[in-house]
């Protein structure tokens, strides 16, 4: 019970503490970094990965989907940003069942090539390389833990007796009776410019829910970098804070899964975007499975042309690795590639 308290107040206060925020801030945003992403399937996916929110990557989409985690789980990714951005991302997630949740820590390091300081008299005086780092803690927990009376509930509402008989009875949908998931992640962030530094505390969180009478069905809503502000100057820079609510759908078919995944994003700074993913996976050989990528995001189309948010993927899976590759095109700015390796055990 104080568990379930616990998160019930930190989803509300951390969801609803800044929610003005959203539509009142007029300046840019400080650590940029932080909204690069994790994986390449999620980019494949058109980054349209909180409904999904499955493997250790989840800590940083949604973390209530470590929840459903049932070993250890293990992703390092490497990115390619514009000719010469770089990011990498690695996250760990255990099921701990003496907490009754799955724990998980992440990091992400951005980087980029030297840059040349010069003076206001356009003097050379060395070269510097801005970075920025962010290490996640998270615990996740399932709500949805097995009833006792839900044989009974699902024999009596399925059939009604009548003598030496048993009937049918019309089956009644309930979506407000479902397998509910929450999950809550504290970052630290810490951003260096030339020599100057400015480290930050924020909170990742959200929540997965599945009907109980449509299993296929994924519903989420999650919320990133909610946090303080970080000084360069003069003035207080907020962080890249976002909301994003989506829904996904789980399809199982005989020659394999169909995934499909659609998510609105309501960021601090900027437009509301909308980004759509697939995923179909099936197998090729036993042990292994190939999955096929497809997705789109509007976040760049705006600016960069129509064909800047296509994404496109590729992964496979072998035993208890997997390998994946995300694409990205920028238009005039350049290509972002992703490469992920992936361990579960």
């Amino acid at each position: 019970m104080m568990t379930r308290t616990f998160f019930a107040a930190a989803l509300w206060l951390a969801a609803t503490g800044r929610v003005f925020a959203f539509t009142s801030n007029a300046g840019g945003n400080a650590s940029q970094f932080l909204t690069l992403g994790a994986g390449a399937r999620a980019l494949g996916m058109g980054e349209a990965f909180g409904p999904v929110a499955e493997g250790a990557e989840a800590i940083y989409w949604n973390p209530a989907g470590l929840a459903a985690l049932r070993t250890q789980d293990f992703i390092y990714d490497h990115s390619e940003f514009l000719r010469f951005f770089r990011y990498d991302f690695a996250a760990y997630a255990l099921p701990v069942s003496l907490l009754h949740g799955t724990v998980a820590a992440s990091l992400a390091r951005f980087s980029q090539d030297d840059l040349t300081a010069v003076t206001n008299t356009n003097q050379s005086v060395g070269t510097f390389s801005p970075h920025g780092e962010a290490v996640s803690l998270a615990y996740a927990y399932d709500f949805g833990r097995p009833d006792p009376r839900q044989s009974d509930r699902e024999y009596f509402r399925d059939n009604w007796a009548l003598a030496e008989s048993y009937r049918p009875l019309e089956r009644e949908l309930e979506p407000w009776s479902g397998h509910l998931m929450a999950g809550l992640a504290i970052k630290v962030i810490n951003e260096t410019i030339y020599d100057r530094s400015s480290a930050a505390v924020a909170l990742d969180g959200g929540a997965l829910y599945r009907p109980l009478d449509w299993d296929e069905l994924r519903m989420s809503f999650a919320f990133r970098n909610l946090g303080s502000k970080q000084n360069f100057g003069a003035d207080l820079e907020d962080l890249p804070s976002e909301m994003d609510a989506g829904l996904a759908y789980d399809l199982h078919l005989d020659q394999g899964r169909l995934l499909s995944a659609l998510e609105a994003a309501v960021p601090t700074y900027g437009n509301p975007y909308g980004k759509i993913g697939f995923e179909f996976t099936s197998p090729v050989a036993p042990q292994v499975s190939m999955a096929y990528r497809l997705g789109y995001k509007t976040l760049a189309a705006t600016d960069l042309g129509i064909l800047s948010g296509l994404t496109i993927g590729v992964g496979v899976n072998y035993k208890k690795f997997s390998l994946d590759f995300g694409f990205e095109p920028m238009a005039a700015l350049g290509e972002v590639y992703r490469l992920s390796l992936g361990f579960r055990y």
